[in-house]
């Protein structure tokens, strides 16, 4: 919820490179049936279909739509809160509700309601509700009789430490008195609602302001007894949960779905920005269950409000926000969210029971829900190129250009998912072309293109675990699909068989900064998958994180950090100044532990506009992930290995040195060998795409001859020279040429 009561602390990281996201895989429930509806094609499980939000329709409008619904693919439709409104009218007013039971205002009554959910079914589609428990109406003389009690409320006053859990979970949202919800009685009554509306029909839950809902490990059942009911639910959780925050993500869904608005705030921002996806996720890199997560290119929160209280989508294309939906919603494991957008921008003129926008109906959208549907179960790997966000499964794949304009587009085959062959844009009608490694073809007017072919694909196998781990050992787990028996090797042993679901344990005895990589391959008895190899990298669990900034082209005078999660930051403004490391020449700073996820912002001044900053004036900061990273020319901002810089680094300036690198490699290096192995094919733009997705690093001469453009960074553009020169585009390769 976010209404008059407080301010929505925005979740928008800066997108800063291309990226690529490995393969990963979430078994979709029930894939066997996956269907209720042979017409509309419709997942049978909540989980595996996207939702459309109809927010503040009448639960007869909505009614009244199931056909068109259906017929886009929407999985769910999420109705607004049914419960009592303190007063009837405008929208707000349905999240200051004054009790537990189905209400009757602008959207309608119990008989309505309950109508909606039969006539649902006929088309396969599940109802959710909108429900508000952590608070009730400020009027407390208003409520419902049995908990007027001061015993069922918490009694703290405002919450001022946002990221506090005890102030979150315990104290008042404005002026609304936190309801006690670790009281068995008030479970109770809460739990009477929710099964009145399991008994008209309704198959799922929405729960409102969840983070300031304890969970069963702070001593709160309040969720265990919601998963006890026995429907689907999600929780929003916007911006941060407080506390350590991955930790308490995955507390909540142990129970419950949640929000992850951070990154869905990045790709819409993205969007906006016209520039591509710094990652592939924000809770689930950060180790949270990508099956519990819900996107959405906007809330109703976020278009609702006013710009200064957290409306900062209402002003935007509704092209951007379809682009981002398209990256977000065909997501192999988490689902999207589609806000059917109201009538007015104006806070104040929307109105509960006024019919929404029906663009859901758009064929750029549908065709995203219908290959989602259509893929169930499959793989997925996220990855950018030709500045595009792509999303390939195995089947198909979704593109969605950052700028928002068509064209024609080669943009990689990640992880080769997509078989090879000519496939048709149901946006678009155009065709694109696959081979192992590039999908290519022109893209349409909405800026989406989509295509799939329902056909099974062969074996494949994978491995799944983080990318980095600070334990002695690490358990990595072993899948294959559509096929009878897989094999793996451990950094070029000897290949293993392996059961499906294996789990194995790596890293034992190994030194810190050991990367192991785990080969895998399948084979359905007729044909072997290609190899596929996973790196995992182990790091002391006492190193500090640390943020590094190379000053030699800059050449700021002063060097601040300003470090922000949430609202908190580790200074005013401009931050923390950074000191010159006498170990590495560039200028550093410890990252404090609290902010280890949080985002910076560089600058020389105290200025807020100055121009000598990065990212520029009201432009979110960098992603920190937890990692030791360095700023450098260009503005690129990586993982980074503290080494002592060579002797031209440090000679004869107090900076880092500026001399720009020589167009050709010693040792007769090719550019663009990145494996060292004196050819350059599309294995080296793969390893490219790798490091600049931080799953990689490379070092040395493989670091050298990457660098093909001769810009001083290697990123996805440097990939995207190589594989010009494969398909002979470009002739610099093996001629010794820089890409330019």
């Amino acid at each position: 919820m976010r209404n008059r009561i407080t301010g929505l602390v925005l979740c928008i990281c800066i997108l800063i490179s291309c990226s690529v996201y490995g393969a990963v895989n979430t078994a979709a429930a029930d894939t066997s049936a996956k269907t209720t509806s042979a017409d509309y094609g419709l997942p049978k499980n909540i989980q595996d279909g996207n939702i459309l939000q109809c927010f503040n329709w009448k639960y007869s409008d909505i009614k009244a739509e199931l056909k068109s619904i259906a017929e886009a693919g929407f999985t769910a439709v999420q109705t607004s809160p049914a419960q009592q409104p303190d007063t009837n009218g405008k929208w707000y007013w349905l999240y200051q509700p004054i009790g537990f039971y189905i209400g009757s205002s602008n959207l309608g009554g119990r008989n309505e309601l309950q109508s909606l959910c039969t006539e649902a079914k006929k088309y396969g589609i599940k109802v959710i509700v909108d429900i508000v428990a952590n608070h009730l109406t400020g009027d407390h003389g208003k409520i419902q009789s049995d908990l007027k009690d001061s015993r069922y409320w918490h009694n703290k006053g405002k919450c001022t430490n946002w990221k506090d859990r005890t102030q979150l979970t315990q104290c008042n949202i404005g002026d609304y008195a936190d309801l006690k919800t670790e009281d068995s009685y008030v479970q109770g009554v809460v739990k009477k609602y929710l099964n009145d509306l399991k008994s008209i029909g309704v198959s799922g839950f929405r729960f409102d302001a969840a983070k300031h809902i304890a969970t069963p490990a702070e001593g709160d059942n309040f969720f265990k007894m919601v998963k006890d009911v026995g429907l689907w639910a999600y929780g929003e959780i916007l911006d941060s949960p407080g506390g350590k925050e991955a930790d308490v993500l995955k507390e909540y869904t142990k129970y419950v779905s949640v929000n992850d608005c951070n990154y869905s705030g990045e790709l819409t921002g993205g969007m906006r920005d016209k520039k591509v996806a710094a990652n592939a996720g924000h809770w689930k890199l950060k180790g949270v269950d990508g099956a519990k997560l819900i996107y959405w290119g906007e809330s109703h929160d976020t278009y609702s409000n006013d710009p200064n209280d957290g409306g900062w989508t209402k002003n935007l294309d509704q092209n951007i926000i379809d682009r981002s939906y398209a990256i977000l919603a065909c997501r192999s494991d988490a689902q999207g969210l589609y806000l059917s957008r109201p009538g007015s921008k104006n806070r104040e003129d929307i109105y509960a029971g006024n019919k929404g926008s029906t663009h859901f109906k758009s064929k750029e959208v549908a065709a995203v829900n219908h290959f989602k549907n259509a893929l169930v179960g499959r793989r997925e790997s996220y990855t950018t190129g030709d500045g595009c966000d792509v999303v390939c499964r195995d089947g198909g794949a979704v593109i969605a250009t950052a700028n928002g304009s068509g064209g024609k587009k080669t943009v990689p085959n990640a992880d080769g998912l997509v078989r090879a062959g000519t496939y048709t844009d149901l946006v678009s009608g155009n065709k694109f072309t696959v081979t192992s490694t590039t999908i290519s073809g022109t893209v349409g007017s909405t800026g989406i293109a989509v295509f799939y072919n329902e056909e099974p694909a062969g074996p494949s196998a994978y491995a799944t675990a983080s990318t980095s781990y600070n334990t002695e050992t690490m358990k990595v787990t072993l899948n294959f699909e559509n096929a009878t028996s897989g094999q793996y090797s451990i950094d070029g042993g000897e290949f293993t068989e392996f059961k499906n679901g294996q789990v194995i344990t790596i890293g034992k005895g190994a030194d810190y900064d050991t990367v192991t990589k785990v080969s895998v391959k399948a084979t359905d008895g007729n044909e072997w998958s290609s190899v596929a190899t996973f790196s995992y990298t182990k790091e002391d669990p006492n190193k500090k994180q640390k943020v590094y900034f190379d000053n030699s082209t800059y050449k700021w005078s002063k060097v601040y950090a300003y470090i922000y999660s949430g609202t908190e930051s580790n200074a005013k403004w401009p931050g923390q100044a950074m000191t010159k490391d006498s170990a590495t020449g560039y200028y550093v700073l410890e990252v404090p532990e609290d902010f280890s996820t949080g985002s910076i912002i560089f600058t020389e001044t105290e200025k807020e506009e100055s121009t000598t900053r990065y990212p520029a004036h009201k432009e979110p900061g960098l992603p920190l992930e937890g990692k030791t990273k360095i700023f450098k020319a260009g503005n690129v901002f990586e993982v980074y290995t503290p080494v002592r810089p060579t002797e031209a680094t440090t000679q004869p300036t107090t900076e880092a040195d500026t001399t720009a690198p020589t167009t050709e490699p010693q040792k007769n290096l090719l550019f663009g060998d990145t494996d060292l192995n004196n050819s350059v094919n599309i294995k080296d733009a793969t390893l490219i795409q790798k490091h600049a997705a931080l799953i990689e690093t490379l070092t040395g001469d493989s670091l050298k001859v990457s660098d093909v453009d001769n810009n001083g960074s290697v990123n996805v553009k440097d990939a995207t020279c190589i594989q010009k020169y494969i398909a002979k585009m470009s002739d610099y390769g093996n001629t010794g040429k820089v890409c330019n």
